[in-house]
């Protein structure tokens, strides 16, 4: 059971991403909701279609197969639960897509140095790895699986919209008094139900994801609110909350 965990870690999260009411809901996401508006536009200005590119943490395939329908065709999905992949190799299937998908911990991916010509993780997927060593230690793989000046896209949610400004302070309240969750690691982690499921995400501020992706080794391109790069459908906005954008580039390697 997913509440008998003491501390929230890897089988926590693999356990809530295999089940059956997650899969079956981020499949049906593949056809209701696909890509976002937000992120076609990043996708279509930094990952190159002839390029080879890797959708980290694709879930049922959503934002993969958006992006086959997109034109690009040197897809890789990759997702840490083994009924997510399952469910994204049926799809594949019924649609006669030639699209390789892989089981695999993104903090250590089973592909080659410089491997891929761009990067996605999206819905807010690298929040979702317990710990910020964990967090440093995806992004420093994906920065090893890319080549030189190839871009990473992924998305966030942002602790410091103003929305949350009372709900943040009244958090920091109860762990300075140490009334916490005591499953939780660091401040910003949050257990929140999502389709009937305890599911484990961190909210970070913008300096603390801004600081990971300098950490890691990248430049830092651009990070804009998802409303402040397109206006989203209603299904969309009721399938995902306001988040923040991020494109980071691997530079090249001083000579």
């Amino acid at each position: 059971m997913l509440g008998s965990y003491h501390i929230v870690n890897q089988s926590f999260v693999r356990e809530s991403w295999e089940d059956a009411s997650h899969v079956r809901e981020y499949a049906a996401a593949v056809t209701a909701i696909e890509l976002w508006d937000s992120e076609r536009l990043l996708i279509d200005r930094y990952l190159p279609r002839d390029g080879a590119i890797l959708d980290i943490g694709c879930g049922a395939g959503r934002t993969t197969f958006g992006m086959y329908e997109a034109g690009y065709r040197r897809l890789t999905g990759l997702d840490l639960s083994t009924y997510m992949i399952a469910a994204a190799r049926r799809i594949a299937a019924e649609r006669d897509l030639a699209v390789r998908f892989d089981i695999a911990d993104a903090t250590s991916m089973p592909y080659d140095d410089a491997s891929f010509d761009g990067a996605l993780f999206s819905f807010q997927g690298l929040m979702c790895i317990p710990g910020g060593k964990r967090r440093l230690k995806v992004l420093r793989e994906v920065r090893r699986v890319l080549w030189p000046d190839s871009h990473f896209v992924f998305t966030t949610h942002d602790r410091d919209l103003p929305r949350w400004i009372d709900f943040w302070r009244k958090e920091r309240d109860r762990w300075d008094r140490g009334n916490q969750d005591p499953r939780l690691l660091e401040f910003g982690d949050r257990i929140i139900p999502d389709y009937g499921l305890q599911t484990y995400i961190h909210i970070p501020t913008r300096a603390e994801v801004a600081r990971l992706v300098a950490d890691a080794g990248f430049i830092l391109v651009e990070d804009r609110l998802r409303s402040e790069l397109a206006v989203e459908s209603e299904t969309t906005r009721n399938f995902s909350a306001e988040c923040r954008m991020w494109v980071a580039r691997r530079p090249q390697e001083p000579n």
